[in-house]
């Protein structure tokens, strides 16, 4: 995501939030393009006063 900042991509974003606590999230981000959809599994850890990204899986369809 660091190599993506500020980047705008051409899509619909769907962002669900499927568990979260003090420390960590799970959420589901679907980002639908034109011809093909992205959905990444991601979930985060709280480091201090901010989020960072443990663990991504992604598919695509």
């Amino acid at each position: 995501m660091k190599k993506q900042k500020r980047e705008k991509l051409n899509c619909e974003v769907r962002i669900d939030i499927l568990k979260e606590s003090a420390d960590y999230m799970v959420s589901k981000v679907i980002l639908k393009f034109e011809n093909f959809t992205k959905t990444d599994l991601v979930t985060l850890e709280r480091v201090g006063n901010e989020w960072n990204v443990s663990k991504s899986i992604n598919s695509y369809k």
